[in-house]
């Protein structure tokens, strides 16, 4: 049997390891663009921000490949995918032989339509590349202007490792808040708060128009044009306008996409033996009923999984996921699940810096938002996840007096045991990018 595995993200380490606990002696190989060991691009804030921090970005060990017998192509393009002859193409030319293939491509930067993008000094914030880029164009040049062009949570991350490096950062977003896919008006403003405790300027419902250039000195970046027409200086400018699923190959592979790779409950594409798993792929988000990308650590972690015992001709389901996010702003843990719909509820502790809100539609909770803590999140998103009518904890559900002992009191929830409960939190808590 021969495995192969496009990506060596968290989907195509977590399949590996499956396919490696069952099957010790078949041949597996893994194929990346980058040529570089696996690693955590959660802890790219803590490498830019000290050098010496690199060795611990390899989540598995620099030599996960030798450990697990793994077969490398590491620095290559995937063309395409001949599903029908199973054979993966290079852009080189060279053809890999499959007998199960998972897509496991992750996500790329998506670019926002303005001019200036190729100046020097321009980088994204994505890869060991580029934190490797930045930490190279900060030792030699002379830094003190550095500007964010989005608010995500990829944008805070630059943001504040290039704060914590001494350069003046200015974090530009077009929407009025910071991290609008995580939070909503209000607690944005919080966390807004915090970076201009720190000194960041932040600039909401902000266009940029350009980024500007010195040709006399070899094309490195000045500046940053608004659409008001305002200029801001800048000696480095982040780009971090958002990520989408790398599918490319795979639309021209015949392999039916959508906005990701489809699958079907057992992570197989629209190809037999053909899986697909992480931020490459489409999937069931159970907050809002719509299959779509779920381009987040803990849900690559768990489909890589379920996807290489699959490949081993099991038939584990995969019951979908949701927009479970957990950053550290400033040492601050920020999560948020679920959507801002229905009623808010709040609870905010001023003294301790603590803020809690959650959205409540017909007694079910839609999502929750917490900032300084992190206390009851696994329990929240077991009750988002099981659907389970909180009407009667209401009142206290986001007190301390709320916890897992007092939901298993209720004699009709004696079926949902704190085995349970543990398993959700360990499965997606612990594997969740809070460090």
């Amino acid at each position: 049997m021969k495995y192969v595995i496009i990506g060596t993200g968290g989907a195509g380490v977590s399949a590996a390891e499956a396919i490696r606990s069952v099957d010790k002696d078949s041949e597996l190989t893994m194929i990346s663009s980058e040529d570089t060991p696996p690693y955590s691009p959660c802890l790219l804030l803590y490498y830019v921000e000290d050098k010496a921090m690199k060795d611990h970005l390899y989540w598995k060990g620099k030599d996960f490949y030798e450990k697990l017998s793994v077969n490398t192509v590491l620095g290559s393009q995937v063309n395409r995918i001949d599903t029908s002859r199973k054979r993966v193409t290079l852009d080189s030319g060279e053809e890999i032989r499959y007998d199960k293939l998972l897509i496991a491509s992750g996500g790329k930067v998506t670019y926002p339509p303005i001019k200036g993008l190729d100046l020097n000094g321009v980088f994204t914030f994505k890869t060991l590349s580029d934190a490797d880029n930045i930490h190279k164009w900060l030792e030699e040049n002379d830094v003190v202007n550095g500007v964010v062009i989005g608010g995500g949570f990829i944008g805070l991350d630059a943001g504040e490792a290039l704060q914590k490096r001494g350069v003046n950062i200015t974090i530009i977003e077009l929407l009025d808040r910071l991290l609008p896919r995580m939070l909503d008006k209000e607690m944005g403003n919080i966390v807004e708060d915090i970076f201009e405790e720190h000194g960041v300027k932040v600039l909401l419902k902000s266009k940029v128009s350009e980024i500007i250039g010195e040709e006399s000195m070899g094309r490195k970046v000045k500046g940053v044009k608004l659409a008001d027409g305002r200029i801001l200086p800048a000696d480095i400018v982040i780009i971090a306008t958002g990520v989408r699923p790398n599918l490319d190959f795979a639309e021209k592979s015949g392999i039916k996409t959508n906005r990701g790779i489809l699958v079907d409950e057992f992570l197989e594409t629209s190809s037999k033996d053909v899986f697909a798993a992480g931020d490459v792929a489409e999937s069931l988000n159970v907050v809002t009923g719509k299959e779509e990308p779920i381009l987040l650590w803990p849900n690559a972690l768990l489909e890589g999984a379920i996807a290489g015992y699959n490949m081993l001709g099991y038939k584990l389901r995969y019951y979908g996921s949701d927009n479970q996010t957990i950053i550290k702003v400033y040492g601050v843990p920020v999560v948020s699940e679920g959507v801002q719909e229905g009623d808010a509820i709040k609870y905010f502790d001023a003294k301790n810096k603590v803020y809690k809100k959650m959205y409540i539609e017909n007694s079910y909770i839609k999502g929750y938002i917490l900032i300084n803590t992190m206390k009851n999140a696994g329990l929240y998103h077991s009750l988002i996840r099981k659907k389970e009518d909180i009407q009667r904890f209401k009142d206290i559900i986001l007190t301390d007096r709320f916890n897992i002992g007092t939901f298993l009191k209720d004699s009709l929830l004696q079926q949902y045991t704190s085995q349970y409960l543990n398993h959700m939190d360990k499965m997606y808590m612990s594997k969740g990018c809070l460090v």
